[in-house]
């Protein structure tokens, strides 16, 4: 029988043993399996394993990265270790340890091209009951990262000039300016009634940042572009009667910047500039829209209430004729 020594700390209590080592995907292997529902409905608890996310896995460690999670195993009745003197002995008999935790890591390890040590930790001393509880406690009270938050954390992995590193430096911008209509109105990092998280600015700034507006200034005058443009927006807001907190909300966000480049054309075509003054002329045509009328906060939603924004802007620009110059 081939046995395996591996340098351990024992870290259980006075019922469970509790080891922590490092070891191959090859080596778990030899002695270990997974307990899958799919396999055996009687007794097994571990989800169906996605050869797609262990592909992942496998092409992000050939990358050059580590896999920073430790595989958790379970020794069974007829497991054979020893820990002594700060290392644990194991006897490999396949299937003597169930892989409670930690999968797809230990696949993705195994498909990887090099061979990489993965920490383990070791439980022994579970009853099958035990087993599933700490599977159902490790997967069930692990909470990913807020998209919000991931958002605001690639400004550290960005570009300078890329539309990750612009949109956050506007976002930042747009919040600590005075004379924005968003200053102190927005939440990088976490969503928060009356204010504007990142997912919902991304939603609506990415798609212009290298568009036919935006994309031809430089970063200020993009900044003063979108000033005007939010402006002009909250005094249309304020012309109906409504609470320019509507501006922080995500679905009227997402909508109103979808007519962006449009209020832009028709303030470039009526006025031949991008002022307040030009964009709020254009942005009188919004006024007599019912927002009541658009609860909805999904994209159809979204659209929907966009359409009839760009529908009342041309109908405005009808009522505004062909400037002189132009025909």
């Amino acid at each position: 029988m081939t046995t395996i020594v591996k340098p351990a700390f024992s870290i259980g209590n006075a019922s469970i043993d509790y080891y922590v080592t490092v070891m191959t995907a090859n080596e778990i292997f030899e002695f270990s399996k997974v307990s899958r529902v799919d396999e055996d409905a009687n007794v097994g608890y571990q989800r169906h394993l996605s050869e797609k996310r262990a592909d992942a896995i496998a092409d992000y460690i050939n990358a050059g990265n580590i896999i920073p999670g430790a595989v958790i195993l379970s020794a069974q009745k007829n497991a054979e270790l020893k820990f002594e003197d700060g290392n644990l002995t194991i006897n490999l008999i396949p299937g003597s340890f169930f892989v409670i935790d930690g999968q797809h890591r230990l696949y993705g390890s195994k498909k990887a091209d090099a061979e990489i040590s993965l920490p383990v930790c070791i439980l022994d001393g579970l009853d099958h009951a035990a087993e599933v509880k700490y599977f159902i406690d490790i997967n069930s009270t692990q909470k990913g990262v807020p998209k919000t938050l991931r958002i605001e954390l690639m400004k550290f992995l960005s570009e300078p000039d890329s539309v990750d590193a612009i949109r956050n430096r506007l976002f930042k911008d747009l919040n600590e300016s005075p004379e924005s209509p968003l200053y102190e109105r927005m939440s990088a990092t976490s969503s928060a009634p009356g204010r504007l998280s990142l997912v919902p600015f991304q939603a609506a700034i990415d798609p212009l940042i290298n568009g036919d507006i935006l994309g031809q200034f430089v970063y200020e005058d993009k900044k003063k572009l979108l000033i005007n443009f939010l402006s002009a927006v909250e005094g249309a807001l304020e012309k109906m009667d409504e609470s320019t907190n509507r501006l922080t909300t995500s679905a009227f966000f997402q909508a109103i910047f979808k007519i962006f480049d449009k209020v832009c054309n028709l303030s470039i075509m009526h006025n031949k500039n991008y002022s307040l003054e030009s964009m709020s002329m254009v942005m009188d045509g919004i006024v007599s829209i019912d927002l009541s009328r658009h609860t909805g906060s999904n994209q159809a939603a979204i659209n929907d209430l966009a359409s009839e924004l760009s529908t009342l802007l041309e109908l405005h620009s009808q009522k505004l004729g062909t400037p002189s110059g132009l025909l």
